[in-house]
């Protein structure tokens, strides 16, 4: 037709074809496998030039790196006709380069083929849209070094990995490739477990499985249900505690489960909080320490978290007074060296609300019970009496909250030692010593006090 556009005929379109694959990274091996395909597929010489023509294309949309192990896949499988099918052609092309070229690096590392191109992981365009670069790697890494393509593309894991996020499945698929557990981590009750944790307690899961590999100790049935009794965010540190201190045997024993559990939430975070800074795990989870919950619940989380500090330090775990165990009395209670102090409350942080309060209270009596533009209209001299009022009744607040503030220190300090005290737990007089210690006693003779507790009951490991 006149003016229109020629078509070019197939050995043109063929010829462009060829260069373009060439281009893309197509080595010589695979394209006379294309070709030999394509010859056999298609009987007419137009149908073979458009077929060529889409994979040429094809190659050069998804970008020269996810190219090259397309093109490896299909010499690494002769898989020509799988790998060169439309539906194929399609997904790669809806998912990002970088997801699609870690896709064709699974297909040539596992030979995996019908796996791989199974319909419901050509659905899974949402699924590799919904998590990130790392995760996509990871995924793809797990099927490669676990050639468990087939478990690792069925619907169920697919769902999971995607309501979990993106941040733990890449410690989900991680975990994959670490431990090589299969079986135990596509199980039925291991998924309902990660996914009622939630997402941040699930990551911390199976990156603790990831990097100790105690599949066996992780995965069993008292540790799940242990686990979730404390909740979503106390099993977070549990699991932390587990990684930081690699010593996932003895903090899935038993006896330390029925401990946590039995020392309250409050108490059990400060105990997975102390095992983790001072990685004493032997000393944390000896039988003594264990015996001693009924204590720990009586003296609450803050002191338990000296108690549990004191233990990690002197690796000496003090007896309550009067107990006993099947019978037998436990004579001997050893003394535990005392550390510095660690949070007393800080009640003076009330003394701006006190201030507030006494502010919005004296001006809210001067609207209702005085006319305060009355005032101001006799004069400064009267406004001034009101503003020095004002100014008095401030600092009698600021006095007064100061001393309640030291009050309330002063109590909280006499109800931490004697609880401490009357569990074994020592808090020794500063005063009765010879004051020569140089950290908490100044050149002077001046204790001091802001460093190492108040006066008395110091608490200086030193002395």
């Amino acid at each position: 037709m006149t003016g229109g556009r020629q078509e070019q005929p197939p050995t043109r379109v063929e010829e462009k074809a060829f260069r373009t694959l060439v281009k893309a990274g197509c080595g010589q091996d695979e394209l006379q496998l294309i070709v030999s395909h394509v010859s056999q597929e298609f009987i007419t010489g137009d149908e073979r030039a458009k077929k060529l023509s889409e994979i040429a294309d094809f190659a050069s949309s998804i970008g020269s790196p996810a190219a090259r192990d397309y093109f490896r896949a299909i010499g690494e499988t002769k898989a020509v006709a799988e790998l060169t099918d439309d539906r194929v052609l399609a997904f790669a092309r809806s998912i990002d380069r970088h997801t699609a070229e870690w896709y064709f690096w699974a297909i040539w590392g596992t030979k995996a083929v019908k796996e791989l191109t199974n319909e419901r992981v050509l659905r899974a365009v949402e699924f590799f849209r919904s998590i990130d670069s790392p995760a996509t790697v990871e995924y793809f890494l797990a099927i490669r070094e676990t050639k468990a393509a087939a478990e690792l593309t069925s619907e169920r894991v697919l769902d999971f990995a995607e309501s979990i996020g993106s941040d733990a499945a890449v410690e989900y698929f991680g975990a994959f490739w670490e431990t090589k557990a299969i079986v135990e981590l596509t199980s039925e009750r291991v998924l309902a477990f990660a996914q009622s944790l939630g997402s941040d307690a699930a990551k911390e899961y199976f990156l603790v499985l990831r990097e100790t590999k105690a599949v066996a100790e992780l995965t069993d049935e008292k540790v799940l249900a242990f686990a979730n009794s404390l909740g979503s965010r106390l099993a977070g540190d549990y699991f932390r505690a587990i990684r930081e201190t690699k010593s996932a045997a003895a903090l899935t024993d038993e006896n330390v489960l029925i401990f946590a559990e039995s020392i309250g939430k409050g108490s059990a975070k400060e105990y997975f909080r102390v095992l983790r800074s001072t990685k004493a795990v032997a000393a944390l989870t000896a039988e003594s320490l264990l015996r001693t919950s009924g204590v720990i619940r009586t003296i609450g989380s803050d002191a338990a978290l000296d108690y549990f500090l004191a233990a990690a330090a002197t690796k000496v775990v003090p007896s309550p007074p009067g107990a006993a165990e099947d019978g037998v009395a436990l004579t001997e209670r050893p003394t535990v060296p005392v550390l510095t102090l660690l949070d007393i409350p800080n009640y003076d942080r009330y003394r701006p609300v006190a201030l507030l309060g006494m502010s919005v209270l004296f001006w809210w009596g001067m609207w209702q019970f005085a006319n305060v533009s009355a005032v101001a209209s006799q004069g400064l001299v009267n406004l001034f009496v009101v503003v020095g009022g004002w100014i008095v009744l401030l600092s009698a607040a600021y006095l007064l909250a100061g001393v309640i503030a030291e009050r309330s220190s002063e109590e909280f300090l006499k109800r931490r030692r004697r609880l401490l005290n009357e569990h074994g737990i020592r808090w020794h007089d500063c005063f009765t010593t010879d004051r020569r210690c140089e950290l908490c006693w100044s050149a002077g003779h001046t204790h001091e006090d802001r460093q190492y507790d108040f006066g008395r009951f110091c608490r200086c490991p030193a002395c």
